[in-house]
């Protein structure tokens, strides 16, 4: 049986609809609703090249932050959907990127990401700063999306080193949250809407198709659920987090995993 281009669309169009989030299968389609730019690659290699340099200059770092901006640009240009891309200084506000849609697949994007479709824009800030991002910077962003853009419902911050007060690689997990954290949980909790923040390591993972939307839904998810370590890489379909313990929960789930040949770690 054959279909017509137009029969295709329509069926494509009533899957995206039936999209769970919370279905491992549904992962699966994160890569048609965001596909990497073949040319981020270049952009990649050179955001690698500054984070090499041990002592960067002045002019290095103002660079790297417009090419901040523009691997966010390619980035979620990637999403299928999306209606209108703006960046502008007005009189009210400077941002880097505003991004939205209103197409059908735009909202299946918005249901994935916890989006209400009435608060559909996404705001992207750049800042390719050698430290954390500060509370009052985060405090910054608060302000515009509840001033200035009303409409926008998640804000993201493209920076190098994430910002103060978050889960870091390495360290114990977080019992306390202050700083940009504690704004990020506060202002989520006061107006439903979400800030999540990319660092370097994260950016760099862009380049798989899939990854920025796996990547938003984990970090906003964590935003609900505040686990006190960092979110597991994209590369990873499934995230556990199963920390030694009297009740063995880690090593019943690497007996699960075993029976169904899947990894533990």
């Amino acid at each position: 049986m054959s279909f017509t281009q137009e029969q295709i669309i329509e069926n494509i169009i009533e899957g995206l609809k039936q999209i769970d989030r919370d279905n491992p299968a549904a992962s699966k389609l994160y890569s048609y609703l965001y596909t990497a730019d073949p040319d981020l690659d270049e952009y990649l290699s050179q955001l690698k090249e500054f984070l090499d340099l041990s002592n960067p200059n002045k002019q290095e770092i103002i660079r790297t932050g417009y090419l901040l901006e523009e691997i966010a640009l390619i980035c979620f240009c990637g999403l299928v959907g999306y209606t209108s891309v703006k960046s502008f200084r007005s009189p009210s506000a400077q941002y880097d990127l505003l991004i939205s849609g209103d197409t059908v697949h735009w909202k299946s994007i918005c249901e994935l990401l916890y989006l209400d479709f009435n608060q559909r824009d996404i705001v992207i800030e750049a800042k390719a700063i050698t430290k954390s991002l500060s509370d009052s910077q985060f405090a910054r962003l608060c302000s515009i999306m509840t001033f200035n853009l009303t409409n926008t419902g998640l804000g993201i911050f493209f920076t190098l080193n994430g910002a103060s007060g978050f889960p870091e690689e390495g360290k114990p997990r977080q019992q306390k949250i202050g700083n940009a954290r504690l704004r990020q949980v506060i202002f989520q909790a006061a107006t439903k809407k979400a800030i999540v923040v990319l660092d370097k390591n994260d950016i760099l993972t862009l380049d798989k198709n899939g990854s920025l939307i796996t990547m938003l839904i984990r970090k906003i998810r964590d935003l609900q659920e505040l686990s006190g370590i960092p979110n597991a890489p994209v590369e990873e379909c499934i995230e556990v987090d199963l920390p030694e313990s009297p009740s063995k929960l880690k090593q019943i789930y690497k007996t699960i995993c075993a029976k169904k040949n899947l990894p533990t770690d």
